[in-house]
């Protein structure tokens, strides 16, 4: 049986039982609320479960491994210490997000933020802001599935094509499905690239020619010792800032956002807010080993000097170590949260253009949202597709300049949640000054 063949089985098998899944998600419900908001009916530990693995993408499984391996160990924490605080972030902003969507039918985030405020204009600008720099996040999910196949399979399916595929899939179930499926589909996907990502870790250190995580680390101490030190690659200004990056801004995903409408009730997103930095840490710990350890194997030196190289680590190990089939399942597990995350981000930002940018233009009814939906969702992920053909950085740097641009939304967030007075001209100032400098942070 060629490599290919058993690529393309193991890959089918996948891509049918997600499809399968999403289908069976589908409501008999036609509105707009049940395909954006499933309908506010998620329960707790599907709420968890959805909003982990909505937040575990490429940059989770190729940009995790990839910093890990030219930074070391130091990047763990500064995953960790951020991550752990976002359960704050759930308490702080999910409950009376949950709370005013219930009360008021809110489905999107600048519908709210319009609502509570009576200015369309902030919703525009919130909306505006949302989509802009989710769009380069968004690319970064076909871009990583396409160097997962592209060098799993020796090149014999190219990186654009498996993004082309993995993409077409997820169209097909979030067309159909909407919310439902796609919090359906999340929970197989984050039990699967979890459950495939322990087990490669364990046998990457019980291989024989790695001998164990003890021979492992005396290995890389004795050959990268700055594998081991934080003052070389981080500064404390940096630790702090991306400590207080990470809460900050993963509430402000669109896709988050959005998952704090579709729980039941206060319960479920505080079962969410614990569960967060209890069992997120622990699971980031995973990537960053294979990132770190990868610096033992001898791989092509230009990894370290080219740092778009070091996002192919977790593939190269996997080629290095492991049969064919056991690196395709790994595959697997890394597609899933590339499609995890996609697809909830193409479906809240296809909830935004529908009820709040196209309302801007034209008249829309309302039972002709849910087609426009479907529609957006394709537009949407085609574009996705088209800026993932040829990315100008790694994929942790593409993605901190998108966290940087969503975190200016978080004191306007917070205002209009828990103060009566504000106004909507300072929130549209906070916005519009915040987004310019971090434009001349990047360009500077």
């Amino acid at each position: 049986m060629s490599d290919l063949l058993i690529i393309g089985i193991i890959l089918a098998i996948y891509l049918a039982i997600s499809i399968g899944i999403g289908l069976y998600g589908r409501n008999k419900e036609d509105s707009a609320e049940d395909y954006f908001v499933a309908s506010r009916k998620i329960k707790p530990w599907v709420l968890f479960c959805t909003l982990a693995a909505t937040n575990f993408s490429a940059f989770f499984f190729l940009g995790f491994a990839g910093a890990s391996y030219r930074a070391g160990w130091g990047f763990y924490g500064i995953m960790a210490m951020g991550t752990s605080l976002v359960g704050l972030s759930i308490l702080l902003l999910g409950i009376p997000i949950h709370k005013l969507g219930k009360e008021k039918g809110y489905v999107t985030p600048p519908e709210l933020i319009a609502g509570e405020t009576n200015s369309k204009y902030l919703g525009w600008l919130y909306g505006i802001v949302l989509v802009v720099f989710t769009l380069p996040y968004l690319a970064v999910q076909p871009y990583g599935a396409g160097i997962l196949l592209d060098t799993l399979s020796g090149g014999e399916i190219s990186s654009f094509t498996g993004a082309l595929l993995l993409t077409c899939v997820m169209i097909i179930y979030l067309v159909l499905g909407g919310m439902k499926s796609s919090t359906m589909t999340d929970v197989f996907q984050g039990i699967l690239m979890f459950s495939i990502l322990i087990i490669f870790v364990i046998g990457f250190f019980i291989h024989e020619d790695i001998g164990g995580f003890s021979e492992a680390g005396q290995s890389l101490w004795e050959n990268k010792p700055e594998k081991f030190v934080r003052e070389s690659n981080f500064t404390w200004e940096t630790i702090f800032s991306f400590t207080i990056l990470w809460p900050i801004t993963v509430p402000m995903f669109p896709q988050l956002f959005s998952r704090f409408y579709i729980a039941e009730d206060d319960k479920a997103i505080r079962t969410a807010a614990w569960l967060y930095p209890t069992v997120v840490p622990i699971l980031f710990l995973f990537p960053v080993i294979i990132g770190v350890y990868g610096n033992i194997i001898d791989f092509d030196s230009t990894l370290v000097d080219q740092k778009s190289e070091s996002d192919n680590i977790l593939p190269l190990i996997l080629t290095e170590y492991a049969p064919l089939w056991a690196g395709a399942i790994v595959c697997i597990g890394a597609i899933a949260a590339f499609m995890s995350t996609a697809d909830s981000q193409i479906l809240a930002m296809s909830s935004i253009i529908t009820k709040d940018g196209l309302p801007a233009i034209t008249e829309i009814k309302k039972e002709n949202e849910k087609q426009i939906g479907r529609i957006l969702i394709i537009i949407l992920a085609i574009i996705g597709l088209a800026l993932a053909y040829d990315p100008p950085d790694t994929i942790f740097d593409i993605v901190s300049q998108a966290f940087t641009g969503l975190a200016v939304l978080f004191p306007t967030t917070v205002a209009v949640l828990y103060w009566d007075r504000v106004r909507a001209n300072s929130c549209i100032v906070s916005i519009i000054v915040g987004e310019i400098l971090v434009g001349w942070s990047y360009w500077s």
